[in-house]
């Protein structure tokens, strides 16, 4: 099956996204401990598509760290990075979670969204 342009580029942005999160970091945010394997999305890309490319949104994480809070649904992820990150930056994002676009997942949008994160 034939992938949409949409979809092409928003693997792309993916992509970019990650990079970018996990660039110059080694050892996961959360334990300190592991190694990074993943960018994981504090507010989920799923309720929050907006802040789905939001560099502020993306935490370099370790295979296990991520399991335990997608599958285990461990708060104490969410807490460490919050007091790693300051209540500050945990605020500033919030506010950002409620904002609601005009419009995004456009061709636009997706292109736009590369461009920032090149």
């Amino acid at each position: 099956m034939k992938r949409s342009k949409k979809a092409i580029l928003r693997s792309q942005a993916d992509k970019l996204w990650k990079l970018k999160i996990i660039e110059d970091k080694t050892i996961c945010e959360v334990c300190k401990n592991e190694l990074v394997e993943t960018a994981h999305h504090f507010f989920p890309k799923g309720m929050f598509g907006h802040l789905r490319y939001d560099l502020d949104n993306g935490i370099a994480i370790g295979r296990s760290c991520h399991f335990s809070h997608h599958h285990k649904g461990d708060p104490r992820v969410h807490q460490k990075i919050i007091a790693e990150r300051g209540v500050k930056w945990f605020n500033k994002l919030k506010n950002k979670s409620r904002e609601t676009p005009a419009s995004y997942q456009t061709i636009k949008y997706y292109k736009s969204k590369i461009k920032e994160l090149q």
